[in-house]
């Protein structure tokens, strides 16, 4: 005769460093202290942005209608070159608190890449977003790093609305944002 098979679960428990058990009075820390690590793992530490990771798991997943924007630094690497890291840092930093200041609290800006933004904009009608990318332009134009006077920061943007699927419409933003770009340093080089 067989035995029977039953099935088992076996249990991993992790104690919790400096803890044997969790009362009630505990929780509320430990869930503070887990909430913690979920903003370490879905910010970027230098521009307090939401990070590639926060885009990756939660975002693409998000439904429309939205208006997206990539935006990305001009003359970055030459900021890096030239004044070095910490001044591309500072741009970088200073940047992303200036599109904060331009846009709603329901709007997300994500650091994208590294010195690229991702803006989604919800339910945000086209003449109104064609403005808030041309306010953000300006706003970026006009910043002014006391400790390097000499860095004069612009942003060259793409932006599409109403555009399905979301990865359709980052990547035609994208196009967008390279075209301005080009548009950009074509009109710098007449500039020179």
């Amino acid at each position: 005769d067989a035995l029977p098979i039953w099935p088992y679960v076996l249990e991993l428990v992790q104690r919790t460093p400096g803890r044997t058990t969790i009362d009630p009075e505990d929780s509320e820390a430990l869930m503070s202290e887990a909430s913690g690590y979920g903003v370490k793992l879905y910010h970027d530490s230098l521009t307090c942005a939401f990070n590639r990771r926060y885009y990756e798991d939660v975002v693409q997943g998000f439904e429309g209608p939205f208006g997206v924007a990539i935006m990305d630094l001009d003359d970055f690497k030459i900021y890096n070159d030239s004044c070095g890291h910490q001044a591309g840092d500072l741009a970088l930093e200073v940047t992303a608190a200036v599109i904060r200041d331009c846009i709603r609290q329901t709007d997300t800006l994500i650091r994208y890449g590294g010195d690229e933004f991702l803006l989604l904009f919800p339910k945000m009608n086209e003449h109104i977003f064609t403005r808030k990318q041309n306010e953000i332009r300006e706003a970026v134009r006009r910043i002014v790093i006391p400790e390097h006077p000499e860095l004069h920061l612009s942003v060259s943007i793409g932006g599409v609305s109403g555009v399905h699927p979301l990865a359709e419409a980052i990547r035609q933003a994208d196009y967008l944002m390279y075209e301005n770009k080009e548009k950009y340093y074509t009109e710098e080089i007449g500039r020179a």
